[in-house]
């Protein structure tokens, strides 16, 4: 029987949230399916064919990219529960980050999933800065070492264990402690969730959109994600907001395109130039190998 645990740190439950409701990113879906639902799935199968199980996959990409609703999908198309261990929650909790691999292993099969795995083990002395001046998002704190040492030991223990297939995030793979990532026992797959693209954008954009009862036929929801450029998914979800603002406050009964041109002016988005191109520079730099499995 599952528990279903809700705490401040971590929470155990059965997953509610599937592919179609995250919008875009198909081929990261994919290789998903591939690297976390089938080990769930056929870990028979995958030995009887000499594969070799993936011990840990960490997805890395901008924050607002619906990392967490990934996660969390896998566990519903595999069909185990869900495990979710906040990392910036668990600064200096080092006895809760114990119980929630404890709640792990009682869930098997399961997926655990741990975000902000660079709040936890932080790698020393990398460069933060995306561009002269820009620290757009930086981690405002860090675990000491006691705890990036406890939370490795967690992880060598939990992958000991069958049933549990191991998930990390973390918004950019150069800050994250080499011990956590480059040893092929612990996060030795990496998964780029990158900055979204048009396509994306409009997977996204047509989310919000069906939620929208008053929307004007005028809307042309393909032009409105190629002007998104920079937008994460909840850039999406502020302009459909605030779109719908602006035709309040004019007493419209319609959401029209002018409203959401006007919307466009004024939600800023969170990925500049700088951060896109140095997501790509970092995947071609520290990330040279792609797994095909």
């Amino acid at each position: 029987m599952h528990r279903k645990l809700r705490n401040i740190f971590y929470e155990v439950r059965d997953p509610v949230l599937g592919w179609d409701d995250i919008g875009g990113y198909a081929d990261v879906k994919e290789t998903l399916r591939e690297m976390v639902c089938l080990p769930l799935k056929k870990p028979e199968l995958i030995r009887r064919h000499n594969l070799g199980l993936p011990s840990g996959v960490m997805l890395w990409g901008p924050l607002g990219t619906g990392i967490t609703m990934l996660a969390e999908a896998c566990a519903k198309d595999a069909g185990v529960s869900f495990v979710y261990i906040s990392g910036q929650e668990m600064l200096g909790k080092g006895e809760e980050l114990v119980e929630a691999f404890d709640c792990a292993i009682h869930e098997a099969p399961c997926v655990l999933f741990i975000s902000d795995c660079e709040w936890l083990a932080p790698r020393a002395g990398c460069d933060y800065e995306w561009g002269p001046g820009n620290f757009r998002a930086i981690p405002p704190t860090f675990a000491d070492k006691e705890l990036t040492r406890l939370f490795i030991e967690q992880i060598d223990r939990i992958n000991a264990v069958e049933g549990v297939m191991l998930l990390g995030s973390c918004y950019r793979i150069d800050t994250v402690d080499q011990a956590v990532i480059k040893e092929k026992k612990r996060f030795n797959r990496k998964v780029f969730v990158h900055p979204p693209n048009a396509q994306d954008r409009l997977g996204m954009l047509e989310i919000y959109l069906r939620a929208m009862p008053n929307l004007a036929a005028d809307i042309d929801p393909r032009s409105l994600a190629e002007a998104a450029e920079g937008y994460v998914g909840w850039d999406i979800e502020s302009l459909c907001k605030r779109a719908t603002v602006n035709a309040i406050k004019e007493d419209a009964t319609t959401v029209t395109r002018a409203h959401f041109e006007k919307a466009l002016k004024e939600i800023r988005q969170f990925l500049t130039p700088d951060m896109t191109a140095k997501y790509f520079q970092i995947r071609e730099m520290d990330c040279p190998h792609h797994y095909e499995f």
